[in-house]
Formats: C-alpha cells, structure tokens, sequence
C-alpha cells in the first residue's frame, strides 16, 4: 500500500527544512512553533528535533495531535500534514533522527526528545500569488528577486540597529 508522503512532499520538505508546529494548549489555545529540523522519517512519518520547544513537547504529552505545515519559500507552495506525535528519549527513533539530521547540518545542539509524527492526512498549500503568476517557475523567478529585496531592506535595518542577543529575547516553544 503506498505511503501518504509523495516524493513532491519530500522534496518540499527537503527544500523548506523549516516547518510551523501546531500544538494546542491546556486551555484549547493554539501553540505555533517553528522548527528547523523537520525531516521525512518514512512513507507516512515526519519528525523534527525537539531542541527548545518546553511547550509543545507539554502540549503533546497531554494530547498528540499536531498540525505541520511546510512551505517552498521561492514556489510559495508546500503542505499542511496533521497526525498523531509521539515522543522519544534515548531510543533507536531518537538515534536515527539525530544522526540524520546532524550528519546533514554539521552541527549538533542538545536534544531534549525527537518528536515522531505518524501523518494521517496531507493537503496541498498553495500562494494565491499564483492567480497572477502562470507557473511555479515565474513564481520562484519572481520571489528570487523579491527575497533579494527584501534581505537588502533587513540587512541595511541590522546594519542601523543594536545586535539582538536571542538569547535574551527567546521565548519557549
């Protein structure tokens, strides 16, 4: 039987390597989190590093459910996957994953749990930019250059602006 997770998936998923984890609260409040380590785990599994996100990894203790969505930042399409989470902590999961993604990023950051999403349903995201762009190739040509713009702005706004110390100014996920 084929796997929810198509080969277009995972080329998004490979190409954003960023994704929103959404998560609900103790009191039904929405929890969005981003999360730079999402990867395909399987044919109908994703996962992502838990490396500083106290309240989603709470949030998904009480209930497992979880919405990720994914998206090409130049195709300005991707994905929205939901599914049930699991947690793992010094495990073979928690081995792999970490392997997987430290051996691609060069880096290693302490990992408090690898969170394991078993992807029951997967639905397309598309730009409403695309009303007035014909295809996905003017669509990365035009936020190419856009994005490019956009960097200059921020960098000349960092350049004029005191460093940010992330550190002082984090929030937990």
């Amino acid at each position: 039987m084929p796997g929810i997770i198509t080969q277009d998936m995972r080329a998004v998923v490979q190409s954003a390597h960023l994704c929103f984890a959404a998560t609900v609260t103790p009191d039904g409040r929405p929890n969005l989190s981003p999360k730079g380590t999402v990867r395909v785990w399987d044919d109908n599994h994703l996962f992502f590093l838990d490396i500083a996100s106290p309240t989603t990894r709470a949030n998904l203790r009480r209930s497992p459910w979880i919405e990720i969505n994914v998206v090409d930042q130049l195709s300005r399409r991707g994905y929205r996957f939901l599914g049930r989470a699991e947690l793992h902590v010094d495990d073979d999961v928690y081995a792999d994953a970490t392997r997987r993604v430290f051996s691609q990023e060069g880096n290693k950051y302490p990992v408090a749990s690898v969170v394991l999403v078993a992807v029951e349903r997967a639905l397309p995201l598309f730009s409403p930019g695309y009303m007035h762009i014909a295809d996905e190739s003017s669509m990365r040509t035009t936020w190419r250059e856009r994005r490019r713009a956009l960097d200059d702005e921020f960098e000349e706004y960092l350049e004029n602006t005191l460093p940010i110390n992330p550190h002082e100014s984090a929030e937990p996920h």
